[in-house]
């Protein structure tokens, strides 16, 4: 016993066991907690399913974050008073609790996924498979963040790392709990040391390391940390901190009539039940994924969830909203249908190969709720609360490790590319190229890069007198241009390339480095006098998502102005690529039937995104009057029947590998033809 008090009942948010007596459970049900867990799941559910109508939905992650920190802390702390915390008995009942939903879901994905994936999405499904019956989902997906990485809502088991940051607390936790108690030192003390420790490592990286503070268990524990202070408050200290924030809140500077005494514990709870609603309506209101997250940010849906706990289940708000039965329902079913949603909303987008339609979207909650109550009401209930067997885990641990090996067998072996028709499995399985291609280095920068990264092996320095060198200048679409350029000219011109991802050729646009990069281009130009200057850019996606069409002309009018007055001969504008709505490889293999497809209607809705030929038309009579060399790429490569998918007379050599970057071959092509046409030197 840690202060000699007495220890209350504890209500906690797990419905009670009346079948056994073990260490590490739960007495008393708080019905109010799996309401929420309701909130949570629903804020989750929303934001994934319609994330303009909740762009905070995401916060109910943290919900969950503060709600397990509590519930697991008031099982160890329970069972340390008593004398009988046992590890195996905890883990045992965390793994009937997790791992019997979790099984059903991997193994329905991989089902699907088998018809439904090519073998380039089934390897990595395969491989969030292994990490997710691993639960090390959470860095995984850290190490593949990257400009060429896959979209997130094209990642059906995406949403595992909570679930991964939630077990590595639960590995950790219990062992500093209980090593903490047998050495006798404070356990409060403990976990507020721990806690400030992650919470100062999430403020301290999350501008400068976003991703990973996002990802990262030492800058998410605190979030379950906070709810480990507020069971051993409950537990140890009710009635210290009661009397403690009643004095301060019915101090006289705040209230000139305070309540009397016998009301004061039960004004204070709805005073804090109402502050922490409030606080996370806030919180699904007002943040949204432009606010750096968690960061000071993620104090919104943690306090929120804490005061709520904090205020015990028989205020109003607790009682009214969050007890009733829907709720209690919904937060019944939290866990399965949080594993259940996402897979079935990221097939959804993956099999329409665009955003898929309200209608489809809600028929996919619609599933996931059904699927949820299912898992629990079949699944989840007769393992976690039937007879106590050591058989029950052990049958569960060894499923999830077969689950997992069956996964990771499908990253091993590329994606089982034999699943795919024999025809067109060359399409089917055509990657990025640089995974495989040795031929041509990587030269473009990435926007976390400086540039003096610019000085790489892709900038050729022209010799005095040369009389043609190319430079390219533009983002990472006009970087695929110059395998094209070099392997079309050979050696006989200098080509040089600056190009930075997301970083189009126009002065003062972008973020910082992007603009401290193209200043840098510029002074490259002035020194090296490239008598041609190529300059190539996805404009559609800029004019569509960064800046209005008139900036970004006027801005692109101003860099061409600034390269004629610098002396560059031939200025050369290559206009927006055909960006497909899906990865090409892809759209060819839906599209194949007994044939390979030439070409991809744009009228199609998994064909090119409209805003190309509208940009394409802009610049065409924008840039007419100009001294420059406009070359409409739209033009070269769509038709009034489609879009070119492949190189002419060689149709296993696709013109892009992914929505809109070039081929090698696709670039080559696309050289070839403006050398033909006098463009290039």
């Amino acid at each position: 016993m840690i202060d000699g008090t007495k220890a209350p009942k504890i209500l906690t948010g797990y419905p009670p066991d009346s079948q056994t007596e073990e260490h590490n459970v739960h007495p008393v049900y708080r019905p109010d907690v799996d309401g929420l867990r309701a909130v949570a799941i629903l804020s989750v559910v929303i934001f994934h399913a319609f994330p303009f109508r909740l762009q905070g939905g995401f916060v109910g992650v943290d919900i969950f974050f503060v709600i397990s920190g509590f519930l697991i802390s008031n099982i160890i702390f329970r069972s340390l008073q008593r004398g009988d915390f046992s590890f195996t008995e905890f883990y045992a009942h965390r793994i009937k609790r997790i791992f019997p939903a979790l099984i059903v879901v991997l193994t329905a994905c991989y089902a699907f996924g088998w018809f439904a994936l090519l073998p380039d999405e089934f390897k990595q499904l395969g491989k969030h498979m292994a990490a997710g019956a691993g639960f090390v989902q959470n860095f995984i997906l850290w190490q593949e963040v990257g400009y060429f990485d896959t979209a997130a809502e094209l990642k059906p088991l995406l949403h595992l790392w909570s679930l991964a940051i939630e077990e590595q607390f639960y590995l950790i936790y219990p062992v500093l709990i209980f090593a903490a108690w047998r050495i006798g030192l404070n356990v409060l003390t403990v976990v507020l040391l721990l806690g400030l420790i992650s919470f100062g490592l999430n403020i301290s990286g999350v501008t400068a390391n976003p991703t990973e503070t996002f990802y990262m268990p030492q800058t998410r524990f605190w979030e379950l940390l906070a709810g480990s202070v507020l069971a051993y408050l409950q537990f140890f200290k009710r009635v210290k901190y009661s009397a403690w924030m009643q004095h301060w809140v019915f101090h006289p500077v705040l209230f000139r009539h305070p309540p009397q005494s016998a009301r004061r514990s039960e004004v204070l709870n709805n005073i804090l039940s109402v502050v922490g609603l409030l606080l996370l309506v806030a919180a699904v209101f007002f943040i949204n994924k432009s606010k750096p997250f968690p960061g000071w940010w993620a104090l919104l849906p943690v306090s929120g969830a804490f005061l709520l706990i904090l205020a015990g289940p028989e205020t109003w708000v607790n009682r009214v909203i969050f007890a009733n039965r829907l709720m209690v329902f919904v937060g019944l079913i939290s866990y399965p249908l949080y594993l259940w949603h996402w897979p079935i909303l990221s097939f959804a987008r993956i099999v329409e190969s665009e955003i898929p339609s309200r209608g489809i979207r809600i028929g996919a909650v619609i599933v996931s709720f059904v699927l949820a109550w299912l898992t629990y009401r079949l699944i989840e209930k007769p393992i976690r609360f039937g007879r106590k067997t050591w058989i029950k885990p052990a049958f569960l641990s060894i499923s999830l490790a077969v689950v997992g090996y069956i996964g990771y067998n499908a990253l091993q072996r590329n994606g089982l590319a034999f699943r795919v028709p024999k025809e067109v499995r060359q399409i089917a399985d055509f990657q990025y190229e640089y995974t495989k291609d040795a031929r041509y280095p990587k030269c473009w920068l990435s926007n976390e890069q400086s540039f003096d990264g610019f000085d790489s092996e892709c900038i050729e320095i022209p010799n005095v007198g040369e009389s043609h060198s190319v430079l390219v200048w533009g983002d990472s679409h006009a970087a695929r241009l110059y395998p094209g350029l070099r392997a079309t000219l050979g050696n006989r011109v200098a080509i040089s390339q600056f190009t930075r991802d997301s970083c189009p050729p126009i002065l003062d646009f972008g973020y910082p480095e992007c603009q401290k990069s193209n200043n840098h281009v510029i002074s490259k130009i002035q020194k090296f006098m490239p008598t041609t200057v190529v300059m190539f850019a996805v404009w559609q996606r800029y004019s569509k998502d960064w800046i209005s069409e008139s900036a970004q002309q006027e801005g692109l009018l101003e860099s061409i102005r600034k390269l004629k007055k610098i002396g560059v001969e031939n200025v050369v504008v290559l206009g927006p690529p055909p960006t497909w709505k899906d990865a090409l490889p892809k759209l060819v293999y839906k599209a194949w039937k007994d044939s390979f497809p030439r070409r991809i209607p744009e009228r199609l809705s998994n064909g090119i995104e409209p805003q190309a030929q509208i940009v394409d038309k802009q610049f065409e009579g924008m840039l007419g009057s100009q001294p420059i060399r406009y070359v409409s790429v739209l033009q070269l490569t769509c038709r009034e029947d489609g879009c070119l998918t492949h190189v002419p007379g060689r149709s296993s050599e696709l013109l892009t590998w992914d929505y809109g970057h070039l081929t090698t071959e696709g670039a080559m092509f696309l050289s070839q033809h403006l050398l033909m046409a006098g463009v290039l030197p």
